[in-house]
């Protein structure tokens, strides 16, 4: 590698080696020289650790820049720990949903998600900082919540998965229908308690899922609001409304949607529930106090 100043930009790169090329590394090497860059810090995530030390040792390190490659839950690790840092985070995404970068409308693959990287372009976006039962809190930059996706994902068998695929989520499915709808009390910003049987409370900090579906219209990445969205469908006819609503982007007549915008949400359980953080189990809770963190994290964008 050739000599560059002491002073050159300097990125990290925390990855999942699991869902990278094989190229990827070679890749960033080459792109980085061309650019005058100093050599990449390359960090892997493990089985124990999906980025947390990783993340840490990049900020000790003084780079300029995080680069993470990896799917939803690796992105998600990494934007937690570089919360409020000031240091600049680029998305590689390398996973199945990549649901941040498709709401920031980055490329889905290596090589271009590289260049918008390279380009040094940048947004400033919210993140949530959710902490369930007391405990410490935790950001997300996309979507949480309780009911039937996270109650699917925490049936699902990790053996059957790897043996029969996708249909191993429709075994899940099954399972998971005996535990919904989940009785629930919502508070929004203080205000009073909203009771509901939900089959799904999400609280949002984009809308955009794959497919080109968008769950919360109204959501946007940097405009200080969070968005809570809750589905408590009673009937058929409640189901395909809810579908409708989906697909139109429109509220329905009496589709039995709850949607809010607020800065702080409460949502109390009467047992302890799974939950998802950015399409990952994470645990169970009771009690989830999701809060928004405007302009905590800076991102590169096209």
């Amino acid at each position: 590698m050739p000599d560059v100043p002491s002073d050159a930009t300097r990125c990290a790169v925390v990855y999942n080696p699991t869902k990278i090329s094989d190229g990827f590394r070679a890749l960033v090497d080459a792109r980085a020289a061309e650019a005058g860059w100093a050599e990449p810090l390359w960090l892997e995530t493990s089985e124990d650790d999906p980025g947390r030390a990783m993340t840490r040792e990049a900020l000790d390190a003084g780079v300029d820049l995080v680069l993470t490659a990896g799917g939803d839950g690796t992105v998600r690790v990494v934007a937690d720990v570089m919360a409020g840092s000031g240091v600049t985070l680029a998305v590689i995404p390398a996973g199945t949903g990549n649901l941040l970068a498709r709401n920031l409308d980055l490329p889905l693959e290596e090589a271009g998600a590289l260049d918008v990287a390279l380009a040094g372009r940048t947004r400033t976006i919210d993140l949530v900082e959710l902490t369930v039962d007391g405990g410490r809190g935790e950001h997300f930059a996309v979507m949480a919540g309780v009911g039937v996706d996270a109650t699917i994902m925490d049936e699902v068998n990790p053996d059957l998965k790897a043996k029969v695929g996708p249909a191993a989520y429709f075994v899940a499915a099954s399972k998971a229908l005996g535990r919904l709808p989940i009785p629930m009390e919502i508070s929004v910003d203080g205000g009073r308690r909203h009771r509901r049987r939900a089959m799904t409370c999400l609280v949002g900090n984009v809308g955009k899922l794959p497919g080109g579906l968008v769950l919360m219209p109204h959501a946007e990445v940097d405009d200080g609001r969070l968005d809570v969205y809750v589905a408590s469908p009673l009937r058929v006819s409640h189901w395909f409304k809810l579908v409708l609503r989906v697909v139109t982007r429109r509220k329905q007549r009496d589709d039995q949607v709850d949607s809010w915008q607020a800065d702080r949400v409460v949502v109390s359980l009467r047992r302890p529930e799974a939950y998802q953080l950015d399409g990952d189990v994470v645990g169970e809770g009771r009690e989830l106090v999701a809060v928004i963190r405007p302009g905590a994290l800076t991102v590169c964008v096209p």
